[in-house]
């Protein structure tokens, strides 16, 4: 009866595990943006279309840096954008909105031809590294991720909690049902 419990508990914590292993193997899609900015809102329409069509394709990360009167709305935010630019040799003195981050795949503005954005999320999930390139030139520079706040795509991760809860409710009503037929 020792091994049917150690087993069931091995498999409850791999279950546990497997919706966050699948998460993590998405794409990132970083996305500068401006309050009211009607080019951030044409690129997360896009953008939003694609996860509609498939929710795994990649999570959408919406970091606003700007108000809508063009003034910085958090300070970590605009710190995170200039590294960025600076990372990729483009103009910090003036800077655009969305600025879009896709792995080592960068777009300033809402390309004309957005199937760009698409190819570099597909290339993106197709290759074997887990590219995070924000992520990675936060730590470079300092910049503290931590007080960027985001707007991340909530669907993804309420489904992974919902895959998670099916599954305690399944093996503990497995459980229950074997502890009650040993009585």
């Amino acid at each position: 009866m020792k091994k049917i419990y150690f087993t069931l508990i091995i498999v409850l914590l791999l279950m546990m595990f497997i919706p966050v292993v699948e998460a993590a193997n998405k794409a990132k899609v970083y996305m500068f943006t401006r309050d009211g900015c009607s080019a951030c809102i044409s690129a997360k329409s896009y953008l939003d279309g694609l996860l509609k069509d498939d929710k795994d394709l990649f999570e959408l990360i919406e970091i606003v840096a700007f108000d809508s009167n063009g003034q910085v709305k958090n300070k970590d935010a605009y710190n995170l954008m200039l590294a960025v630019l600076e990372h990729y040799n483009e103009d910090t003195e003036t800077l655009y909105t969305p600025t879009i981050v896709i792995g080592d795949y960068h777009n300033i503005g809402f390309p004309k031809d957005p199937s760009n954005l698409y190819n570099a999320i597909t290339e993106l999930n197709e290759s074997e590294d887990d590219i995070d390139t924000v992520k990675d030139i936060a730590k470079e520079e300092n910049v503290n991720i931590n007080n960027v706040k985001v707007n991340v795509d909530k669907e993804n991760a309420t489904d992974a909690y919902i895959i998670i809860g099916i599954f305690v409710v399944l093996i503990g009503g497995f459980a229950g049902l074997v502890i009650l037929g040993r009585k």
